[in-house]
Order: structure tokens, then sequence, then C-alpha cells
């Protein structure tokens, strides 16, 4: 994973299609001509630049990407069909999708931030301490906001706290230190 400077990331919208992705969210419309800003979901805007289709909604709407370019924080976008202001602002809050199947593999040890959420948080003397429910992005590391039976807890993403991590398991474990559990 890749910080992202006071940015949390707590989940996928529910309109997500089963084998997609969100990769940003549609914002407010940027100008008259039918531009839109996106909030997003992915730590490589240049992403977005190399894309000709994108897909809304549960069904994988495809919708093709005529324009990007980066603004601020987010991308402006132009797409196929959605030709002035009105139109655009219709699509306010929707989900920009990709296939799972079109992300690039990672090095062997890295994870997509959206692998993590919902895993299972054990401490190594196999104590439950609930699931991911969130993940912050500080600027130095990455937070996990842990929901379960000692309410939320605060896990930071660093290998002198996680013992070990098993995506197929659907569990991570955690080193406890004073303080981190308490």
């Amino acid at each position: 994973m890749t910080p992202q400077s006071a940015q949390s990331y707590a989940g996928l919208p529910e309109d997500v299609a089963d084998g997609y992705i969100v990769i940003g969210q549609l914002g407010r419309a940027f100008g008259v001509r039918g531009e839109v800003f996106v909030n997003l979901h992915t730590d490589s805007p240049e992403r977005f630049l190399d894309l000709g289709t994108v897909y809304l909604g549960p069904e994988a709407t495809p919708i093709t990407l005529l324009s990007a370019r980066p603004h601020k924080e987010g991308v402006v976008v132009r797409l196929e069909g959605y030709e002035d202001r009105t139109a655009v602002e219709a699509l306010r809050g929707q989900a920009l999708q990709i296939p799972r199947s079109d992300l690039p593999d990672l090095p062997e040890g890295e994870n997509y931030v959206f692998d993590l959420l919902g895993l299972r948080v054990v401490a190594v003397d196999g104590e439950e301490l609930g699931e991911i429910s969130e993940i912050l992005f500080t600027g130095a590391n990455e937070v996990f906001l842990v929901n379960g039976p000692r309410g939320e807890l605060l896990i930071p993403y660093i290998s002198d706290v996680i013992a070990s991590e098993d995506l197929a398991a659907g569990m991570i474990t955690v080193h406890r230190f004073p303080g981190l559990l308490d």
C-alpha cells in the first residue's frame, strides 16, 4: 500500500458490480462542457490517463472516457454521452469502476487496500480483536481501525506490530505492545 496523507478508506459503495473495484467517485461538475471532478480512490492518478472505458453502477455499465487530466487532489474527466453540466450533475456520487482483472500484479508482500478491509485481527496469543473497518492514511504509515470486543482499536500497519498476514485465511496477526491494546 502507498501512504496517502490525511485520507481514509472505509470500503466500497454498495452499488459496485461483482468483480470490479472503485478507482474514484464522481463529484461536482467542472465548468459547463460536461467535465466532472473525480475524488480518487487510487494512489495513481495517472491510471486515469490510460483508461478507455470506465464502468458505473451495479450492472457495470460501460462508459467511454473521452479525456482525463490531473486537477489538485483528483482528476477531471469527460464521459461520452454527458455533454453538459446538467448531465454530469446527475452522476454525482456514483463510483467509477474498473474490472479487478485490469489491476497489475503487486510485488510479493504488497496488498491492495480493499483486500485488507474486513480481515479479522487476532493477537499472537489468540485473542480476537475484531475486523478492519477502515484504513487511515496518516502520511507516516497506514493505521487500521479495528472494531471488536474491545471497541475501536487503532493498529499501525508496520512491521513491528504485524506478526503475519494471511489473506487467504482472512486474518492478520499482531504483536502485543504496551499501550497498543490497552
